[in-house]
């Protein structure tokens, strides 16, 4: 993983505020207003934003704003962005970031530089657990880490930022107090390639109208 980062910054990080607020408010206002669009499809429903192009909506303009603080390093060449929407005890399995399209296509697994994930609601219930090793039982399918890993909990505009291999995933549980609406992040991926279509497209304000109109 040399040259992506300075050496001497951890895999896992979190930073608080990291939005300034009115680009944090007018994002996670945007993503309310978006609902249960395409609810079914949030984690196949990708776009790319190349780095030396101009924001052209909110989501881009988000991305530009954190980019400081992630430092992907001379590779990084674009990110993949998506909104994630899960609704209460709604669990997310133990899964590692890839192109999705590459794999089917293909069967070979390529991993982003550098995952990571805006928190826009706070949701204590649903932490993402992120796994500190990248293992698996030789098929490409999960395994526990020996070494543990890092719980994260949802809290508005904390961003947490992770080596782009390493095992995550969303555990859900019951709560004296029940939070109100969905579980809302916008996770963005940093890539040294494009990711394949279909499922890693262009952004045209077909869909997810209220980050281009925001």
């Amino acid at each position: 993983m040399a040259g992506m980062r300075a050496p001497c910054m951890p895999d896992i990080v979190v930073h608080k505020n990291a939005l300034p607020v009115s680009v944090f408010r007018r994002l996670a206002h945007a993503v309310r207003l978006i609902g249960e669009e395409r609810l079914a499809e949030s984690y196949a429903t990708n776009f790319w934003y190349p780095l030396d192009a101009r924001p052209g909506n909110l989501a881009e303009e988000a991305i530009t704003q954190l980019l400081p603080l992630v430092r992907p390093g001379a590779r990084c060449i674009g990110a993949e962005w998506w909104l994630g929407r899960l609704r209460y005890g709604e669990s997310l399995a133990l899964h590692r970031d890839r192109d999705l399209s590459l794999e089917a296509q293909r069967g070979e697994t390529v991993h982003p530089l550098w995952s990571s994930i805006l928190y826009l609601n706070r949701y204590p219930s649903s932490p993402t657990v992120i796994l500190e090793r990248a293992t698996d039982h030789g098929d490409g399918t999960p395994a526990p880490a020996a070494g543990g890993g890092k719980a994260v909990y949802p809290a508005p505009n904390h961003y947490v930022i992770y080596r782009g291999d390493l095992q995550h995933g969303v555990l859900a549980r019951r709560s004296a107090r029940k939070p109100p609406g969905m579980r809302l992040t916008f996770l963005v991926n940093f890539w040294h390639r494009r990711p394949l279509p279909p499922v890693c497209r262009d952004y045209d304000g077909t869909v997810y109208a209220a980050l281009h109109s925001a």
